[in-house]
């Protein structure tokens, strides 16, 4: 009973814990904590959203540009082989010395950009120390070492392409921040052999010349890229089978170049040469009933494998002393004149060996027949008073065949002037002057051919004899092939077949008629004609042991010098067919 009216009576109870105002405060505060708190978490996640989802990209390729460098991997460059298989340019494994700079840099801190990156001060005694280690086996000298281990930059080459001793080595002296990145080296095994049709690529593997510049996008392939992460210190940790896009190895280029053949003719290149010193020479060799190219060569040539002498090579010209400078200049003068495909890019008043085409002609629109005799003045013709026609021998009545067998200009401009101006000129078209053949070469010419609504009195009778219009070694040749075809104009080309890296044919290049120019029997009677010039006339010292018929036709065309023919220099040419054993 008394318990119960205790807790019954007036009596208020008494608080355990603080102040009544102080414990009412806090409860009543509770939801506002409560909300900031949910409100703190709310902005947690968006925030966590926002870098997550919304900005992943932008966070993620700044880590990536932090711990990680995409390093260019090269494809492997495609073979070129002649007619037969042999290999003429090829590709082989090599290693490119590399360093990173940021291992000589100690205070060195990666920032999410480079504007955010800090280098500090380098550590100058580290990289001369390695400098003044690679520079007696990569023959450089140490302060040019020196600013490439230094330069401010992730990676930079030292030397590419070191052949295994060398790269050998300097793994063996186990130096801090360089290191190697397997590469491919351009080589040539035949030397100088077709070097300007071949021609050669710079370091980075893109073709300069020739075949290699002509088919670089075939050989070159497709490039890939090596994923490289970096440590703390920003150096790279090269793994070479941590690709983020797989190089495609270029394509096989199968030529229609015989090697055999090929050598054949520099060697007689190089035998003239040494005995008669012209200022150049070179040289063709066409299948006429095909238009494939079996050899073609020039004077002066050079090794594609030292495009530049081991003197010069891999140096600046900051380095160079002043006789060094004037060397080097010479040596681009040098290579200058090696490097071009004189067969291709020399444009030249043929002079004699046009006869042939104005003899075709003119027994084309049946002007003119086998055996008729043609008065040749006696080696002198007073054409107008412009122009007076003179040959080397005093000749009177000669046949048709013995003008060409004698190579009588006046007889030559006699039987081309019964053509009208109009016709010589689309005959000539025909032929191919005046147009590049077709070949697709870097540099070729397409002669000099006027319309003969800009000829003057005398254009038409020089242009029989070879004078006032120019072409090219290959154009003529090919011109040439129409007589020893049956009267086919065909396109000359290079390259037979194109194999991808599995050893698959993708492509094949086929013979290609640009245009029936004159009929067989006018070939046919041209072919006999002048089997003469080499039994009877000008090029007796062309005839072929055993019996072989050959037919061809000398040419000789006086140089321009300073406006003027000069007498005493000329061009010197011969154009020969025979049948292909």
């Amino acid at each position: 009973m008394a318990f119960a009216g205790l807790m019954n009576g007036g009596v208020q109870p008494r608080r355990l814990l603080g102040k009544a105002e102080a414990q009412d405060l806090s409860v009543a505060r509770l939801p506002w904590i409560l909300g900031l708190m949910a409100l703190w978490a709310l902005a947690i996640l968006l925030r966590l959203v926002w870098i997550q989802i919304i900005s992943h990209e932008r966070y993620h390729q700044r880590a990536q540009h932090q711990h990680i460098t995409h390093v260019p991997v090269p494809a492997i460059r495609g073979e070129v082989r002649d007619r037969r298989g042999i290999s003429l340019a090829l590709s082989t494994k090599a290693e490119s010395l590399f360093c990173t700079p940021t291992s000589f840099y100690p205070d060195f801190k990666s920032g999410p950009g480079e504007a955010d990156t800090t280098w500090g001060e380098p550590d100058r005694k580290a990289a001369e120390k390695v400098a003044l280690a690679l520079a007696p086996i990569v023959e450089r000298a140490p302060r040019s070492i020196v600013e490439k281990l230094l330069r401010k930059k992730p990676f930079v080459y030292i030397e590419r392409q070191l052949p295994p001793e060398k790269s050998g080595a300097i793994k063996a002296l186990k130096l801090d921040g360089v290191d190697f990145l397997p590469e491919s080296k351009r080589q040539y095994p035949r030397g100088s052999l077709a070097c300007q049709i071949l021609g050669f690529t710079n370091i980075d593997g893109i073709g300069q010349l020739g075949i290699e510049r002509t088919f670089d996008e075939q050989l070159s392939g497709k490039g890939g890229e090596l994923i490289a992460p970096k440590d703390a210190k920003g150096r790279l940790l090269i793994l070479e089978e941590n690709f983020s896009k797989i190089p495609i190895n270029g394509t096989t280029l199968q030529l229609t170049l015989d090697a055999t053949i090929q050598h054949i003719v520099e060697q007689a290149l190089e035998e003239g040469v040494n005995t008669y010193h012209p200022l150049t020479a070179y040289a063709v060799v066409v299948d006429p009933g095909t238009g494939e190219i079996l050899a073609m060569a020039g004077t002066p040539t050079f090794d594609p494998n030292f495009p530049v002498s081991k003197k010069f090579r891999n140096r600046s010209e900051s380095e160079f002393s002043a006789a060094d400078k004037e060397e080097f200049k010479r040596e681009l003068e040098r290579q200058k004149a090696a490097r071009k495909v004189h067969p291709i890019e020399d444009a030249y008043e043929p002079g004699s060996t046009m006869k042939i085409f104005t003899a075709a002609f003119a027994l084309e629109e049946r002007k003119v027949r086998l055996g008729e005799k043609i008065n040749c003045e006696g080696g002198k013709w007073k054409f107008s008073k412009d122009l007076t026609i003179t040959d080397t021998h005093h000749h009177g009545l000669l046949s048709f065949e013995e003008v060409l067998w004698q190579s009588s200009n006046v007889g030559a401009a006699k039987i081309g002037l019964r053509l009208d101006p109009a016709v010589h000129y689309q005959y000539l078209r025909k032929f191919g002057f005046g147009e590049p053949t077709g070949l697709n070469f870097p540099g070729e010419t397409s002669g000099r051919l006027i319309a003969p609504d800009r000829w003057s009195r005398t254009t038409q009778p020089t242009a029989c004899y070879g004078y006032g219009l120019s072409t090219s070694p290959l154009q003529i040749l090919m011109a040439g092939c129409v007589l020893a075809n049956g009267g086919r104009l065909m396109q000359p080309y290079l390259v037979q077949r194109v194999y991808n890296d599995q050893g698959a044919m993708v492509q094949e290049y086929k013979p290609k008629v640009r245009g029936q120019v004159i009929s067989e029997e006018t070939s046919t009677m041209m072919r006999e004609a002048l089997k003469g010039v080499i039994t009877q006339g000008t090029a007796k010292r062309a005839q072929l042991d055993g019996g072989v018929e050959a037919f061809g036709k000398t040419g000789t065309a006086r140089k321009i010098i300073g406006g003027k023919y000069d007498p005493k220099r000329h061009y010197a040419s011969f154009m020969g067919f025979f049948p292909r054993g």
